[in-house]
């Protein structure tokens, strides 16, 4: 259906320079509109588990993400005192799973496309639907008439708040602080876990050297992403004093959690609200759609929010290929993806829940499960092929093809 249909993308974060890459090359004409003046990811690192980055690989990037990355073999799960609930191997698929820092993957993707399907310094004012065509307005008096939108704009979404049916994103009871340190010395390449305590947890993610990204004084060293959780029945923290907190919470914690923490910038330690949006079996009407974060945000505990926008961007692209007209493409996908995002949110919501547990006893029991359930439970052992014929419902011939 590509022709000369014109294809306008709300956000400029991960799943929307993807939908655009994918849109791209499948012949649409694209323009992402960013509401920030340059291109910028906030954060630190981000994991990227085989279903994400198989997408990187099909949109032609994952051999330039590699280079920037670290390749993940092992994902671990301990208690605080270090001892070993499970090993779960990452390393059987037939792409690679990689953790990389956020601004690094996002200037790949954005390099993937030609600059002028960037519109920066443009934010949304309104929306308006007439016939088969929609009209994009900005504050800075800019429109753009196109024959889609797609809204990639983040878990607050203003292109969602402009449609009928708002939906809000819950708060799940709990804080995620995040931040990035020096590599420890002798710790093992490739082996990346998450620690589990009482209402807390500690994750560890090697993303590599981040050569394209400005870590300070420390550039082109390896770092380690790490993340830390906390029960709260508030909202974010104040900066003031974060990392003395935290070292206090996790200063009897298995080795490097304590080194990580007193070696982390404390200005550089951010943290927002675990939080997931409950995704819709339809999204919109008409020419208009929502994906990633804007059309169902998870929590981050299966490390999936990056991989299902990636997921969505490709999902899409083939559904605009394959469908008459641009509405009937946008209502084609958001029937593929409802029941695989909502199991990923729930999945997702579930281990939090699991996870921030307090009780002794509760803690306990947790442990002893987990130490008893096999690893290959939670391992990939199917082809990035077998995965997008479940995705799209298309057989394996068809995908190939």
């Amino acid at each position: 259906m590509a022709g000369n249909k014109v294809i306008a993308i709300v956000g400029a974060g991960i799943g929307g320079i993807a939908a655009g890459i994918a849109l791209y090359r499948a012949g649409f004409t694209v323009r992402i509109f960013e509401r920030a003046g340059q291109l910028a990811e906030a954060g630190t690192g981000i994991s990227l588990w085989h279903n994400g980055t198989g997408i990187l690989n099909e949109l032609g990037v994952l051999p330039e993400i590699l280079k920037h990355g670290q390749i993940g073999t092992n994902f671990l799960l301990r208690t605080q005192s270090g001892k070993l609930l499970m090993n779960i191997s990452t390393s059987e698929a037939d792409t690679p799973t990689v953790c990389v820092h956020r601004a690094d993957l996002l200037r790949v993707l954005a390099a993937a496309l030609p600059p002028e399907c960037f519109c920066l310094g443009h934010e949304l004012a309104g929306l308006e639907i007439t016939g088969h065509k929609a009209s994009l307005q900005f504050k800075n008096q800019n429109s753009f008439i196109c024959d889609g939108v797609v809204g990639a704009d983040g878990v607050h979404s203003r292109l969602r708040a402009m449609l009928a049916k708002r939906r809000e994103p819950a708060h799940r009871g709990y804080v995620i602080f995040r931040g990035l340190a020096d590599a420890p010395t002798g710790l093992p390449p490739g082996c990346n876990g998450e620690t589990w305590g009482a209402g807390h947890r500690f994750g560890m993610l090697a993303i590599g050297k981040n050569l394209g990204h400005n870590v300070g004084k420390n550039l082109g060293r390896n770092k380690i992403c790490w993340y830390a959780t906390a029960n709260t029945s508030g909202l974010n923290r104040p900066s003031a004093g974060r990392k003395e907190w935290l070292q206090d919470v996790f200063k009897a914690w298995h080795d490097p959690i304590p080194q990580l923490l007193a070696t982390t910038d404390p200005a550089a330690i951010l943290v927002t609200n675990a939080r997931d949006l409950k995704p819709a079996r339809q999204l919109s009407s008409g020419p208009v759609t929502l994906l990633g974060d804007a059309a169902h945000a998870l929590t981050p505990n299966l490390g999936q929010g990056a991989c299902v926008a990636l997921e969505d961007a490709l999902v899409l692209a083939r559904c605009l290929s394959c469908q008459s007209d641009v509405s009937s493409g946008f209502r084609r996908y958001e029937s593929l993806r409802f029941p695989h995002v909502r199991s990923a949110v729930l999945r997702s919501r579930w281990l939090g829940h699991v996870g921030q547990w307090e009780s002794p006893i509760a803690v306990f029991l947790r442990n002893l499960v987990t130490r008893r359930l096999p690893a290959r439970l939670f391992e990939c052992h199917s082809t990035f092929a077998e995965h997008m014929a479940a995705l799209t419902g298309r057989t394996l011939k068809e995908v190939a093809a």
